[in-house]
């Protein structure tokens, strides 16, 4: 894969969704999001150094050939630039529910257009595909949990009081769920036109 070349799983308007590699570790800064204080400031990273090699052996140990869990790069379509990384972990074929995460690693790129665009992708297809009927996620930001509820239907489900420690003080972590119902009636009522 030379860089700037993607194969892509999930096409939108202002990113696609594309298949992990490991070459992407060698043609982006995927590695090296995880080492900038200020992109990780609302995230449960950045408490170790990461480096191509350990970025390479998470590739290996957690994504390849891993059916608990869809991880796709976000690539801005404009510039052919991979900009972040949209998760959905923990998938329970059982029980029909799986986690969603996301990260935006570029600076330039932190829109929440791009962001949005990227869940709403993943989100179609863990209903649509993977017969999921539950997402769930989790942060440390009360104003992400809200643009969750906001943009993407997402229902507030709980709180876990001071569960993350990170720059010298405990965090609570604001739980959201989504239910398949809920995204179908939200899209529905999105694309009905008006009478």
């Amino acid at each position: 894969m030379k860089k700037g070349e993607f194969d892509v799983f999930l096409k939108g308007e202002l990113v696609d969704l594309v298949t992990v590699t490991e070459e992407m570790i060698d043609n982006s800064n995927w590695y090296s999001w995880f080492n900038d204080e200020e992109v990780t400031q609302n995230t449960q990273h950045h408490y170790f150094p990461n480096t191509r090699k350990k970025q390479l052996q998470f590739y290996k140990d957690e994504i390849e050939n891993n059916k608990t869990r869809l991880q796709l790069g976000i690539v801005d379509k404009k510039n052919k630039i991979l900009v972040g990384m949209i998760t959905l972990n923990l998938i329970d074929y059982l029980n029909q529910k799986c986690e969603i995460a996301g990260f935006i690693g570029e600076k330039k790129y932190q829109n929440v257009s791009y962001f949005i665009e990227a869940c709403k992708l993943i989100i179609k297809h863990a209903f649509d595909n993977l017969n999921m009927n539950r997402i769930y996620g989790s942060t440390m930001k009360k104003e992400i949990s809200q643009l969750f509820c906001r943009a993407l239907g997402f229902k507030e489900e709980g709180i876990k009081r001071s569960d993350v420690y990170k720059n010298g003080k405990y965090y609570d972590v604001y739980l959201v769920g989504l239910l398949r119902e809920e995204f179908y009636a939200k899209t529905e009522r999105n694309t009905r036109p008006d009478l």
